[in-house]
């Protein structure tokens, strides 16, 4: 999953954000690789928040989440959560 939100409407209007398709997406992820059309299966821009929440049905945990991280923003709380959850932070 690239992106864990969309916009359920125009605008910039931080209400109008939705995560509402990640379960079903993550099952049909989960389907694709229990079929053999994939090896793996990951997240990008998870926050520590997002991740914890699909880590808490995924069947299968995501192989890796991708985010932006660099000597400015370290993301130290993401890196923890992925490295409890065997998640490579990349």
């Amino acid at each position: 999953i690239h992106w864990p939100l969309w916009k359920k409407t125009a605008g910039a209007d931080p209400g109008s954000l939705s995560a509402s398709h990640i379960p079903s997406t993550w099952k049909a992820m989960e389907a694709l690789y229990d079929s053999g059309k994939a090896r793996a299966i990951g997240v990008s821009n998870f926050s520590s928040k997002k991740l914890e929440d699909l880590l808490s049905y995924a069947r299968i945990h995501p192989a890796v989440d991708q985010v932006e991280c660099h000597p400015g923003w370290q993301q130290a709380k993401l890196r923890a959560v992925c490295q409890a959850n065997g998640v490579h932070f990349s």
